[in-house]
């Protein structure tokens, strides 16, 4: 492996196997011997980007009583929530987007207690966060920028669109230095709105 460049100069990486079938708090349970002392680490499914502002994050659950805290986004799905009653007939039909639904953005701050909450063999969701939920310990932090899953080729080729056109808005780190000049960025839905009309 040959490094030709970097900017990460105080970054110390650990590679971890934590197995090809374990589920999320099973990798998390894996990897709590690297956090040493650190009293929060953030961790992320990794099948996202997002420009979200991870200092606020932080220091929402820092000021906080909850154990864990995640980005609560809406979805970019384009399908429709459908309302029925008990015999079957509809009443109602909306896009997903438009009926105020959040869903899990899938990018975590925690406390090392969140490993009070995992048991082996459990999933980070299921019974963990319902543990933190009756102990009135878990937040979400509710965010309207950009956010976008790689889910379905359609996904990709959203993200792929963004990266090449060299409007990334993950891409924080090239804001950051200035490469991008404010003039060419595109906001979060006008991006979404014109990828997703070319790609039908």
């Amino acid at each position: 492996m040959e490094l030709l460049s970097q900017d990460i100069d105080d970054w110390r990486i650990t590679f971890v196997d934590t197995g090809l079938q374990a589920s999320v708090g099973e990798r998390l349970l894996a990897v709590r011997r690297h956090l040493a002392d650190d009293e929060m680490f953030l961790a992320n499914y990794g099948d996202q980007l997002s420009d979200a502002p991870l200092p606020d994050l932080i220091d929402r659950l820092d000021r906080s009583d909850s154990v864990a805290s995640f980005l609560a986004v809406r979805p970019t799905y384009s399908t429709h929530v459908v309302s029925l009653d008990d015999d079957g007939a509809v009443q109602r039909v909306d896009a997903m987007d438009r009926v105020g639904l959040l869903i899990n953005g899938g990018f975590f701050v925690m406390r090392r207690e969140i490993f009070d909450y995992l048991r082996p063999g459990e999933d980070l969701v299921d019974e963990p966060f319902q543990r933190l939920i009756d102990a009135r310990k878990l937040s979400a932090y509710r965010y309207e920028g950009f956010w976008q899953p790689m889910d379905t080729l359609k996904d990709k080729q959203i993200l792929d669109g963004l990266f090449e056109t060299g409007r990334a808005p993950w891409a924080v780190w090239e804001r950051d230095r200035g490469t991008i000049p404010a003039s060419e960025r595109a906001t979060a839905s006008q991006l979404a709105v014109a990828l997703d009309s070319a790609l039908g």
